[in-house]
């Protein structure tokens, strides 16, 4: 994504807690939905030249429905 998006650009990345459990790096399993944001959050720190990444539940309706969320970043400008 790094190399693609221009500076400014937005990034989303979307999840449930739905998964197929032989597709996903254990970590995934083994955590739970907060810790799933810190994740997909990570990615984008730990790659550089974003902003700090936000965290969003955008589920339906929360607690009676399955959960969705956001993570998104913008990046930076070209220093």
């Amino acid at each position: 994504m790094n190399r693609i998006f221009k500076p400014g650009g937005l990034a989303l990345i979307s999840f449930s807690n739905r998964c197929f459990f032989t597709k996903v790096i254990s970590i995934w399993t083994s955590t739970g939905d907060a810790d799933h944001a810190l994740i997909v959050g990570s990615y984008f720190h730990y790659a550089g030249g974003y902003e700090p990444p936000q965290a969003v539940d955008i589920s339906p309706n929360p607690g009676r429905s399955d959960p969705m969320y956001v993570v998104y970043s913008r990046k930076l400008p070209v220093a």
